[in-house]
């Protein structure tokens, strides 16, 4: 089985204030997602029933003008992945192969900081639904209807950015 390559460009966004209301939505709406589908499978889980790690049709139905039909399906999609690992990591420990750098494994938490119970923000965007350019600009177009329109936004969304990505292309 071949391994795919993944990559991530971290970088600072600077969007206007209107595009950062809009963004910060668009990653509260991200967060409650994953916090639904998360809650529902731990349930599940602790419960001692099989977690269903197919597509929720109803939560997609849900959240798809919230987020996106897009990133709906990658939050859903980003989160069994998370809960395949971990069912994975459990295997490895009842054989006794489990890496010597694991030391606890516990299901897929929640997107928030227990520190300050704030919800982390985060916005999964797929691949084909973001250019990237050396002119410090991000070109978003998986943003939501209902959202840009509400901030008035009309085509892709555009956010300057700076830092130093590692990679181009």
């Amino acid at each position: 089985m071949e391994a795919k390559l993944q990559r991530t460009i971290v970088v600072e966004l600077r969007p206007d204030k209107k595009t950062e209301r809009l963004l910060r939505e668009w990653a509260e709406n991200c967060a409650v997602l994953w916090n639904t589908i998360n809650h529902k499978r731990r349930q599940q889980f602790f419960r001692g029933e099989k977690v269903d790690l197919g597509e929720d049709r109803l939560l997609y139905d849900i959240f798809k003008p919230l987020v996106g039909s897009a990133t709906a399906q990658q939050i859903m999609r980003k989160n069994s992945e998370a809960w395949r690992s971990f069912f994975a990591l459990k295997k490895r420990k009842a054989k006794g192969k489990l890496p010597p750098e694991v030391k606890r494994i516990s299901p897929p938490g929640y997107w928030k900081d227990r520190a300050t119970e704030r919800k982390r923000l985060i916005i999964v965007i797929r691949r084909d639904l973001y250019t990237f350019s050396q002119s410090s600009k991000i070109r978003i177009k998986a943003a939501p209807r209902k959202l840009k329109e509400k901030y008035g936004v009309r085509g892709p969304l555009i956010v300057r950015w700076v830092g130093r990505p590692r990679w181009w292309g």
